[in-house]
């Protein structure tokens, strides 16, 4: 099988864009079942961490919806493969302070709290590897 790295990552992060789930759900839903059964199948020995898609405002009732399956969907399937861990960001649509005022990208201060928290989350699993 031919995989992207000589090197087999000790962990290797999953993240959907918001502007994934316009493709329609089940068309999603195989695609990610087939991408991570393939890492899964590429790097044995690799932590596969699943990051939820965060909240948009913009988003209506169906978006909000189809976002929690996908996000619930991806946390089972990555958990189902072995070793994996999933973080679920502690970043909403409604909090002041994390956005951009266009309400779907994160400005500075979001960023930086996102990346932090991913940053834990991967040491977290790498120290538990070790």
């Amino acid at each position: 099988m031919a995989v992207l790295f000589n090197n087999t990552p000790k962990v290797a992060v999953i993240h959907l864009g918001g502007n994934d789930i316009k493709v329609p759900l089940k068309d999603l839903l195989d695609i990610m079942r087939a991408e991570i059964r393939y890492l899964r199948d590429a790097w044995p020995e690799t932590i596969l961490i699943w990051t939820d898609i965060l909240n948009r405002g913009s988003w209506d009732l169906q978006d909000m919806r189809k976002m929690r399956r996908v996000n619930r969907f991806g946390r089972v399937e990555v958990s189902s493969t072995g070793k994996s861990d999933y973080w679920r960001p502690d970043i909403s649509a409604d909090e002041q302070g994390f956005f951009r005022p266009d309400g779907v990208h994160l400005n500075t201060l979001g960023l930086h709290f996102y990346l932090d928290g991913l940053i834990e989350v991967v040491k977290r699993n790498l120290l538990q590897g070790m």
